[in-house]
């Protein structure tokens, strides 16, 4: 993509209120894994107005668009990504509670919102207070943990189309399934989120979210890059589990490593690269595919092009190995 289209989107933009716009800020910075080249237009964006006007001038341009939450669940390119990348900040952050309604900005860190909400007495955020998501991020992908999903209490998320056309769309109309809903697709970006929760105790919810969080850290690496579950889980198992009985703990590709705590999680050991990160990948999907003629797919999300080929098809298995 010609330089000079960015070039000209950012000077459109420069005096647009609630935005603020850097080009060529490092990425590596704001991801969990560490690990990604410059974004060609970075833009902190504050406001619901402000992302309208963005998303349309860049819609108008075709010039592409990527939004960044917390960068726990991403991995991106070694040399960059085009276009506008965006993060959600200011009045996109904000939460208010209203008898059992909670308002949350999709900027907002999810467990931030459910240890507000277990404060306040009430309950239904609690097994998802450790997800590492903003709130928009969570809606995206549908996020789940410990038997809970966001779309259990979710009323309606309110959305911005790729065009600039704002929506408010009810939780069936996203269509939520497992870690997914019809916002993948479309590419639209959650802005606010409406969630109805019950009453509670505070002490004993509050409880509940350090037992789970508690639970959580333990079975996953600490002190080290990573960026949690590399692969969703097959119907009726655990990628874990899979790809531990495939010996893969300790597997390395440059400075990408498994860990040995956690066999679904690729942690950065030192100096490691997207392409380290896929080449990994691949590895530990083949060898499950091998092994147990199950074809892993990614959780992890894959920016830029990231692995299209290889994760657009089932490989073939080869002989299965023995029995687990």
């Amino acid at each position: 993509m010609p330089e000079a289209r960015v070039e000209r989107l950012a000077e459109r933009l420069a005096a647009v209120p609630g935005l603020a716009l850097t080009a060529g800020a490092p990425l590596s910075r704001l991801t969990t894994l560490r690990i990604g080249g410059p974004a060609e237009l970075l833009a902190e964006i504050s406001s619901e107005p402000a992302l309208v006007r963005l998303l349309g001038e860049a819609h108008a341009a075709g010039v592409p668009f990527h939004l960044l939450g917390l960068g726990s669940n991403v991995l991106v390119p070694d040399a960059g990504l085009e276009g506008v990348i965006g993060r959600l900040t200011g009045a996109l952050k904000r939460v208010r509670i209203r008898g059992r309604r909670v308002s949350a900005g999709a900027g907002a860190a999810l467990g931030q919102v459910a240890r507000r909400a277990a404060k306040a007495g009430l309950a239904g955020l609690e097994a998802l207070a450790g997800f590492p998501s903003t709130v928009g991020g969570a809606v995206h992908m549908n996020a789940g943990s410990y038997g809970a999903e966001i779309q259990d209490v979710l009323v309606s998320a309110r959305v911005v189309e790729l065009d600039g056309t704002r929506r408010r769309l009810p939780t069936a109309a996203l269509e939520p399934a497992y870690r997914s809903t019809i916002l993948k697709r479309t590419g639209a970006i959650v802005t606010r989120a409406l969630f109805e929760l019950s009453p509670g105790d505070a002490r004993a919810l509050n409880a509940r979210i350090d037992e789970l969080n508690a639970k959580r850290w333990a079975s996953l690496p600490s002190g080290v890059p990573n960026a949690g579950s590399i692969f969703k889980n097959p119907p009726g198992d655990h990628a874990g589990r899979l790809l531990e009985a495939c010996g893969m703990k300790g597997a390395s590709e440059g400075g990408a490593r498994v860990s040995d705590k956690h066999a679904n999680v690729i942690v950065n050991a030192g100096g490691a690269t997207a392409a380290d990160v896929l080449a990994l990948m691949l590895r530990m999907r083949d060898a499950v595919a091998a092994r147990f003629d199950v074809v892993l797919e990614p959780e992890i999300v894959l920016l830029g092009g990231l692995g299209r080929a290889q994760f657009a098809r089932p490989t073939a298995p080869a002989a299965p190995g023995p029995p687990a």
